[in-house]
């Protein structure tokens, strides 16, 4: 079996794709600006992958979920009848946070997908054996 877009791949990783069992799938991969943030509407807000989707590559996503779902929960009992000020309270902590998270995957998606994602990714891994 040929794969054109993958011509120029080292021969063992084709190898991978030919012994794989079914068909090769590429899919896209999707994230919402690092700095995203929306403005407030009454009784609203969001979490987890809605509030700041981002690729996988610090794998942060399900962790940032239920930290969302428990400052979410916090900032609600702390405000108890007055919700407006409880999702202002934790938008204000989610959207930096976000932000922050969203950079490192987003440096480390062009790390690995970069037009020189092998030197890059033979840098990072030198530098945190010499840490280590």
């Amino acid at each position: 079996m040929s794969w054109p877009r993958f011509a120029d791949w080292a021969p063992q990783v084709l190898r991978l794709f030919a012994e794989a069992s079914g068909d090769l799938l590429c899919r896209p991969i999707f994230a919402l600006p690092v700095d995203h943030e929306w403005e407030r509407v009454p009784g609203v807000t969001l979490l987890g992958d809605a509030a700041h989707l981002m690729s996988p590559f610090a794998g942060h996503g399900a962790n940032l979920a239920l930290l969302d779902a428990a400052e979410l929960a916090a900032s609600i009992t702390e405000h108890p009848g007055d919700l407006e000020r409880a999702l202002n309270g934790y938008e204000s902590a989610l959207f930096p946070r976000s932000a922050e998270h969203a950079a490192e995957t987003a440096a480390n998606l062009d790390l690995f997908h970069g037009p020189d994602a092998a030197a890059g990714l033979v840098g990072m891994f030198t530098d945190m054996r010499a840490t280590a």
